[in-house]
């Protein structure tokens, strides 16, 4: 299977191996989201009481994306600003602001909800990563040490506000909330979903900006290792790192469960370091690595923001065609704040993690192929 992706300019196994790394976990990504779709209706995977391994570990490998997402696009952002002023890359880089903040807001909501009245309205990965993207336009302006100083310790410290928490829907409240504090924040009719904070994302983002003249095979392993093992040091302590410590559960596999439960929402220190420490290690091991299974993932993973778009509106309008076929309204699959009601019109739908498995593979399928055309007759033209 030859890949149309790769140019006939000499092999880079650096943006090859980051391309692989996006493409197996956009796959993932899309997996965790016909979960949401598919399997039973609002059900939480972390929830020890009701939850299964495998429906936990389904949703947990999924929180790798994100991380990934944002370290990659800081170390393409520097490559990109390698030959260019501070002044460009500052107006640049509110540009792409803008415009992710304008697909999250527009395009990507709607594909979330469908819903022609924006009722339910969410900063999710694209928008975050905008917000992100329009803080390091001021930040790039630091000396490139310095950066990386202030991300570490922004990665390690934050969990240090933890315990400021504001209530109510004052513009203190809604601003913090969207620094630091995950919320849903009802006005009217509308609801407004705030779950990537930002402080956390945007040192994911810097960090990678800052290292990416540093950025070297012989280091991701290192790296990889140290913050692993300062995950696995800070969750036996167990007194800083996140906001849900683990505890000892009737079961081995429970607490197993209860230990790797680490919190997305607001992303925790501990979420930071599981995600980024396996990520590096990652990216080691398979930098060079070129075959036929590898350029099946770059497929996906060069054109990471037409695969991830693409793929929430196919999960989505499946879902709406999967009520058409048992009977029940279309418009139960239209997201309102309604929908995160107990007692709501989806309450009763769902199918078991078997079928979500075998939805999930068809819509890879599907996606592969689309994303191959799209590269290969609408990139190229």
């Amino acid at each position: 299977m030859k890949n149309q992706i790769i140019s006939k300019k000499p092999f880079d196994t650096e943006s090859y191996s980051k391309q692989l790394i996006l493409g197996i976990l956009l796959t993932i990504a899309i997996l965790d989201h016909t979960r949401l779709f598919f399997h039973y209706w609002n059900t939480n995977p972390g929830d020890l009481e009701n939850t299964t391994p495998i429906l936990f570990f389904t949703r947990f490998i999924s929180h790798f994306f994100a991380p990934v997402v944002f370290f990659i696009t800081g170390t393409y952002l520097f490559q990109w600003s390698r030959r260019k002023s501070s002044q460009q890359i500052f107006y640049n880089l509110l540009l792409l602001a803008f415009l992710l903040i304008a697909i999250e807001l527009v395009i990507n909501n709607f594909f979330w909800t469908f819903d022609l009245q924006y009722r339910t309205i969410g900063l999710f990965i694209i928008g975050a990563l905008g917000s992100s993207i329009f803080l390091l336009a001021f930040l790039q302006f630091m000396p490139k040490k310095l950066l990386i100083v202030f991300s570490m310790l922004v990665l390690i410290g934050h969990h240090l506000l933890d315990g400021f928490v504001l209530t109510g829907q004052s513009s203190t409240t809604i601003l913090w909330s969207v620094f630091h504090q995950q919320k849903y924040i009802p006005a009217g009719e509308r609801l407004f979903i705030i779950n990537y904070t930002i402080i956390p994302w945007f040192a994911i983002l810097s960090l990678g900006y800052a290292i990416g003249h540093l950025y070297q095979k012989k280091w991701l392993l290192t790296a990889g290792i140290v913050l692993t093992s300062l995950f696995f040091i800070l969750r036996r302590i167990n007194l800083y790192g996140d906001l849900q410590p683990w505890s000892k559960q009737e079961t081995f596999e429970k607490t197993m469960l209860s230990f790797f439960s680490v919190t997305k929402y607001p992303a925790s220190t501990d979420f930071v370091l599981i995600t980024l420490g396996p990520m590096f290690i990652f990216l080691h091991y398979i930098e060079g690595v070129r075959n036929r299974l590898t350029n099946f993932f770059v497929t996906f993973g060069s054109s990471p923001l037409f695969t991830y778009l693409l793929s929430t509106l196919m999960i989505h309008l499946a879902a709406m065609v999967g009520l058409f076929f048992i009977n029940q309204p279309l418009s139960a699959m239209v997201i309102t704040p309604k929908s995160y009601v107990k007692g709501n019109e989806l309450s009763n739908y769902g199918y078991t993690l078997i079928a979500v498995y075998l939805l999930w593979m068809i819509f890879v399928f599907l996606l592969y192929h689309c994303c191959k055309f799209y590269q290969t007759y609408v990139l190229r033209k």
